[in-house]
């Protein structure tokens, strides 16, 4: 007999509606992988205290790519719940490696995040 999870993530809380990202950009600024190519993603952990009481959530998040690919200067400019989602989206995002951007370094990216219903995935 094979071990199976039993745990079933039970939402008490609805999902938040997503943000529109691109009304917080300015028009040079890059939008999820639009313009990047990722060559090491990995995606947050979703918080255990957070599954366990059935929270959903997202965070939006800004972000530079420096000339060799690596995330920096990262800002959580919204999540809902506050706080809740931040630091496991930081710490994946940290994690992040690109392509080397072709012009130098891409500003001011966007990525959206969510968590729901116990799943996390990339915003569009």
């Amino acid at each position: 007999m094979g071990c199976a999870n039993t745990k079933v993530f039970k939402p008490v809380s609805q999902y938040p509606p997503d943000p529109w990202v691109k009304g917080y950009t300015d028009p040079d600024d890059c939008i999820g992988g639009e313009t990047l190519a990722v060559s090491k993603f990995v995606l947050p952990i979703y918080p255990r205290r957070a599954f366990k009481s059935g929270r959903q959530g997202w965070v939006l998040v800004k972000l530079n790519v420096d000339e060799y690919g690596e995330t920096k200067d990262i800002i959580i400019e919204r999540s809902l719940p506050g706080g809740l989602f931040d630091m496991p989206v930081n710490k994946a995002i940290n994690q992040w490696k690109f392509d080397p951007p072709q012009n130098g370094e891409m500003k001011n990216c966007r990525v959206l995040i969510r968590f729901r219903a116990g799943e996390v995935s990339l915003g569009r």
